[in-house]
């Protein structure tokens, strides 16, 4: 029997999912973001131009984009807790096989098996963070994809380390490693719902019991997948995210080529990594708390339109200092920005297919962040400059803040 009950053994078990799910968005886009540490270590030693180490980065945001929703869907019927384990077999057999890259077909095939990997564990773990939660939901979702600004923080300087003691190829072998490990430890402890331990989501007692206050009513309705598709709101969303992870991706597949090509040292530029990891995580944990309070719309205008700006100062950024400022304004405003675009889906289409629904959104957000790379490196080998591609990364996010600043709510017909 479903009890009102917040607590078991003196802590509610959604801050167990919440630290769970902190766990794996801190090692899996951690790592994957440090990309950029590996990209002229495997580029000078393997021979491959700066469009054919991108195409790998493309392959994984691809495979992001396929898996994401099937996944969502899976998590809402399924449950979450198979899935996280899956993807953490998955993607620590992915990094100890880079080890062993000889050839381009490898290397792509390999990073393909981290999207997929990666693809089943997203959408599982913040649908199922915000059924743990009626209230405090955008806490909750800041706290937990905070890991990826940890992660961000942590690994770049870690693989610029581990690759001059190493080399490139033992340092993949020790990230698989880690990631296998505490990625499918992580996963055991999942559960989908309150309702399968005997509890409620976080905040519901406070309007009575299961059986009649407002706040069940709310985490019990919305829309299913194919009704949000038939929204305005919807294709918004989705269309600001794909433009939001474009110049994200570029970023963090890039920066640290960029900016070792305007005279920044490897140690220097994983350094300037770290600090968006650094302010992404301030970003979603005390952005994402301020968006229950002033609105996810508001904080996603003001993240886009920074993002826009960000890139527009990476074209001119010649000195460190200046490489450091826009680490700390773009990682403040993207870590804010992705809490919002979480959050702001539960609350246009409520919780009843969020799973589904973030899954359709991240195929956007993911085939974004599969051109950007690619787009860049394509420039860069014809240009010999990132310039052309920072342009359009700052046209694209300024479009959709304004896209952003007209949503309104669904309303059904």
């Amino acid at each position: 029997m479903t009890t009102a009950t917040p607590k078991r053994g003196g802590i509610f078990y959604g801050w167990v999912i919440v630290a769970a799910g902190l766990m794996v968005w801190t090692l899996e886009p951690g790592i994957y973001t440090s990309f950029g540490v590996f990209f002229k270590p495997i580029s000078a030693d393997l021979g491959w131009s700066r469009t054919m180490v991108s195409g790998a980065f493309t392959m994984a945001s691809l495979m992001l984009a396929v898996f994401s929703p099937i996944s969502g869907s899976l998590a809402d019927r399924y449950g979450p807790r198979n899935l996280v384990m899956t993807s953490g077999l998955l993607v620590g057999v992915a990094y100890a096989l880079l080890s062993t890259v000889q050839s381009l077909w490898q290397f792509y095939a390999f990073y393909l098996l981290v999207g997929i990997s990666m693809g089943i564990a997203f959408a599982p773990i913040t649908s199922t963070v915000m059924r743990w939660f009626a209230e405090n939901r955008g806490r909750a979702l800041g706290i937990t994809s905070v890991g990826t600004g940890l992660g961000g923080m942590v690994f770049p300087p870690l693989a610029n380390y581990l690759i001059g003691a190493w080399g490139w190829r033992d340092a993949y072998l020790f990230f698989g490693i880690l990631l296998g490990v505490m990625v499918m430890a992580s996963g055991s402890v999942l559960r989908r719902s309150p309702e399968e331990m005997g509890l409620l989501p976080y905040g519901v007692e406070r309007y009575g019991p299961a059986s009649g206050g407002a706040a069940p009513q709310r985490v019990a309705t919305g829309y299913s997948l194919r009704q949000a598709l038939g929204t305005g709101a919807f294709w918004r969303v989705f269309f600001s995210a794909m433009a939001f992870v474009f110049s994200f991706a570029l970023v963090h597949a890039h920066l640290v080529p960029h900016a070792t090509d305007r005279g920044l040292t490897p140690a220097t530029a994983a350094l300037v990594m770290a600090v968006i990891g650094a302010s992404n995580a301030a970003g979603r944990l005390g952005l994402g708390t301020l968006s229950d309070k002033f609105g996810r719309k508001r904080m996603l205008f003001a993240a886009l339109l920074t993002v826009s700006l960000s890139m527009l100062w990476l074209i001119w950024a010649q000195d460190e200092w200046a490489f450091f400022l826009f680490a700390a304004v773009f990682g403040l405003a993207y870590g804010g920005a992705v809490v919002s675009f979480i959050g702001i889906q539960g609350d246009l289409f409520g919780l009843v297919a969020v799973g589904a629904i973030l899954g359709a959104t991240q195929t956007g957000t993911n085939t974004g962040g599969a051109s950007g790379p690619l787009l860049a490196g394509y420039i860069f080998d014809v240009t010999q400059s990132y310039s052309l591609v920072f342009v359009v990364a700052a046209v694209m996010p300024f479009i959709m803040s304004w896209l952003i600043l007209t949503l309104r709510r669904p309303t059904r017909r």
